[in-house]
């Protein structure tokens, strides 16, 4: 008996799907009509569908996963990592695949690498050599006010 809640939304999902709309329409991918006939809809809507019709065929804000290194998504961490450890295994198949396993230690060295990266710094976000880099130390403090 367990049913997905369409949960109602409130002024601030309104307003921010309407700003969304107003994007898409700047960007040309709606006509002046559809875009006050969704502008409608999403006033009156009263859930999360009910936005989401109104927002039907339109391209989402949220980014594709992407093979940038710094980039830190489970989806594309993973997608980098398998990536890596395929193109190991394919060269070890056509090298000559009756030869020690090797990509075993491509294995290891990338679960290490993906394990850091999702833990995150180690050193914190700047490294071991903190935010004033290599010899530098952070800026003398103010000395108090002296009362009189």
């Amino acid at each position: 008996m367990t049913e997905d809640l369409d949960l109602l939304v409130g002024d601030a999902e309104r307003t921010s799907a309407a700003t969304a709309l107003r994007h898409h329409y700047e960007a040309g991918r709606l006509t002046l009509e559809e875009f006050e006939g969704r502008l409608d809809e999403v006033n009156a809507a009263r859930t999360e569908s009910d936005l989401g019709e109104a927002m039907r065929q339109l391209p989402s804000d949220s980014p594709l996963p992407s093979l940038n290194p710094r980039d830190r998504r489970w989806s594309s961490l993973v997608l980098q990592y398998v990536a890596l450890n395929a193109i190991a295994v394919v060269v070890w198949l056509a090298s000559d695949a009756q030869s020690d396993f090797w990509p075993k230690w491509v294995f290891v060295a990338t679960a290490i690498l993906f394990v850091r990266r999702v833990v995150g710094f180690p050193h914190g976000p700047y490294g071991p050599r903190g935010p004033y880099g290599p010899g530098r130390l952070p800026p003398p403090e103010p000395p108090p006010d002296e009362q009189r």
